[in-house]
């Protein structure tokens, strides 16, 4: 299994070190509507994951892991000379290999692995297919110049996003807590005993409420700001304010969340509760960057009030013709997220490489897990190592 992971990092390393390829010439695309422009793009990402759990690890080879394969097509015309409208189906595409765990002593089909028993496990892999296509977004806007952007569909909360504010460039393969570990679950002690909690359950960003039908509404720009609010179908509704400028020379950015979901009960994107965040990330000309965040919430009926922060650092800079390459350190830590009084802790360390005569990029990221509870069960980290390519088009 080394000598296959060891070969498959330097198979990414080989190609790292090629010749860019010039830019293929392309036919322009013509809709049915020639009254309004369409573009259609997406992305192919595939992963290689090694994983180690403290008793079983196994190569995994599956869909792209921080962000997955998609499909897009993206509409825009002019309304009136002050008012533009625009509009975008995307699709998560069937994906192969989007969750992969351990067997965890199961027999039967893959859709059945999560309920794995927690004893009489085997250290084979398993693994499962998405084969239907899925929503992102699909929404249309109305954009006025000085008037602001209303959304309405299926898209981005006013919130989702905020956490993740970032002037660094591992961008695509900037992880949160578990993002990596799908369904892997965490061992006890030296015998390696399986535990019933999940790593990927353990861990959040609380990064707003992701995406949702919606009705938003976005403000012009003023002075760097600009302010967001939306409300969802089932009642839940959210708030964002973003700004980015220039302080003593250096780039910045800042933003920050509320979002309610009391309205629509346990049932609603992310849980019924209240929730907050903070994020901000400065960067200087020499491609030194950070970044750090601040979320809690307060779960309803639940005694728990989950709480996540982050810090990260990065140094950019153009070390041969394929373009950009950023090397990056993050450290995330979470608390009370499923159960009360469990904390997870994730370090990453990584290395993207921009392959700009493409648009497209590549990474090999280094992660270890920990896991602590107030009964002091001894819980084995878990270290991955992985190696995305995501291929844009």
């Amino acid at each position: 299994m080394k000598n296959i992971l060891r070969t498959s990092v330097a198979a990414g390393a080989l190609f790292a070190l090629s010749a860019p390829l010039a830019p293929s010439a392309h036919a322009d695309l013509k809709n049915q509507n020639s009254k309004v422009n369409l573009t259609i793009g997406g992305q192919i990402v595939r992963s290689l994951i090694y994983a180690d759990d403290g008793q079983h690890s196994q190569l995994f080879n599956v869909d792209g892991r921080t962000v997955g394969t998609r499909l897009r097509y993206i509409a825009s015309g002019q309304l009136t000379e002050s008012v533009k409208v625009g509009g975008m189906l995307e699709h998560d595409v069937g994906q192969s290999n989007d969750g992969y765990t351990f067997d965890y002593g199961i027999t039967g089909d893959s859709a059945t692995y999560n309920t794995a028993s927690t004893s009489g496990a085997t250290g084979n892999d398993r693994s499962s297919d998405a084969t239907a296509f899925g929503i992102r977004h699909a929404f249309v806007s109305f954009e006025h110049k000085s008037l602001g952007k209303l959304s309405l569909g299926q898209t981005n909360t006013a919130s989702n996003g905020t956490m993740e504010t970032s002037l660094m460039h591992s961008g695509n393969t900037t992880l949160a807590g578990a993002t990596m570990l799908s369904k892997i679950r965490f061992t006890t002690g030296s015998a390696g005993a399986f535990s019933a909690v999940g790593a990927g359950s353990s861990t959040d960003t609380l990064d707003g409420l992701s995406r949702d039908d919606v009705i938003r509404y976005d403000t012009p720009t003023f002075a760097g700001f600009s302010l967001a609010t939306s409300m969802q179908d089932e009642g839940t509704y959210d708030a964002a304010v973003r700004w980015g400028g220039k302080i003593a020379g250096l780039s910045a950015k800042a933003s920050a969340h509320f979002a309610n979901t009391e309205a629509g009960g346990s049932g609603t994107v992310g849980a019924a509760g209240r929730q907050w965040g903070i994020a901000g990330s400065v960067g200087h000309s020499s491609g030194f960057a950070l970044r750090g965040n601040y979320g809690h919430k307060r779960v309803a009926n639940s005694g728990r009030k989950p709480k996540v922060w982050m810090v990260g650092g990065e140094y950019n800079a153009k070390l041969s013709s394929l373009g950009d390459t950023a090397f990056y350190v993050e450290y995330y830590n979470a608390e009370d997220i499923q159960t009360a009084g469990h904390e997870m802790t994730s370090l990453y360390v990584g290395i993207v490489q921009k392959m700009e005569s493409i648009g497209s990029e590549m990474s090999l990221v280094y992660g270890k897990h920990s896991l602590s509870d107030r009964a002091s069960t001894d819980y084995n980290d878990i270290d991955a190592v992985m190696f995305q390519t995501m291929l844009n088009f």
